[in-house]
């Protein structure tokens, strides 16, 4: 697991890096957390030394020798990343939440919304991916660069049938879906579940 994966993308785009490219970098991090069963993170990536243990590790790997190499310049991107001050970012629906996944909360803006935890989101695309699970579309296979990364987040239990906060499973309770799919699944006060509108499609597509 890579923390904050997606702002360290963010991070590299903003620095300049072309976004296949800073996505890439993502890749290899993850790669490196995956061959060396490892997380990172503040911790484990916290000063030029940890980098160069990690590397010494993926040194005895069967990798491609330049295939670790890029491992490596991601690992120090990643640590410079991690050095910044991360300046908090939030839609206007999304709050930061570093006590736990926290949802449910009614606020007052213009209308009642309900609080969502950016870092719930952003790990369930973490575990689940960045297809649609109801039409199984992806941004970047369909848009190519402009694409990367994008994705909505649908939550299966409706927010506004619970009266008190819960603690969100991102695993359990989060799916990646596309905006139109997400869209039909809010279109009614008695919205359809993932595989009624997968049904719904295919049924569609039959006629």
């Amino acid at each position: 697991m890579v923390e904050n994966e997606f702002e360290y993308i963010e991070f590299l785009v903003q620095g300049g890096l072309q976004d296949n490219s800073a996505y890439s970098y993502g890749r290899y991090l993850e790669a490196v957390s995956r061959h060396l069963n490892i997380n990172l993170n503040r911790s484990t990536v916290a000063s030029d030394r940890e980098v160069r243990e990690i590397l010494d590790r993926l040194s005895e790997t069967d990798l491609a020798e330049r295939y670790k190499n890029n491992c490596g310049t991601a690992l120090r991107a990643y640590l410079r990343f991690l050095g910044q001050e991360q300046p908090e970012f939030s839609y206007p629906e999304e709050i930061s939440n570093p006590e736990g996944y926290a949802e449910g909360a009614k606020k007052q803006i213009t209308v009642n919304s309900y609080e969502r935890d950016r870092q719930a989101r952003n790990r369930a695309i973490e575990i689940h991916g960045l297809d649609c699970f109801v039409c199984a579309m992806n941004f970047e296979s369909m848009y190519g660069e402009i694409g990367i990364g994008f994705i909505h987040v649908h939550h299966l239990i409706p927010l506004h049938t619970i009266d008190s906060t819960y603690q969100v499973n991102p695993e359990k309770d989060l799916v990646p879906v596309c905006p139109t799919c997400h869209a039909m699944l809010h279109r009614s006060n008695n919205p359809p579940t993932i595989e009624q509108l997968k049904d719904a499609m295919q049924k569609q597509k039959s006629i």
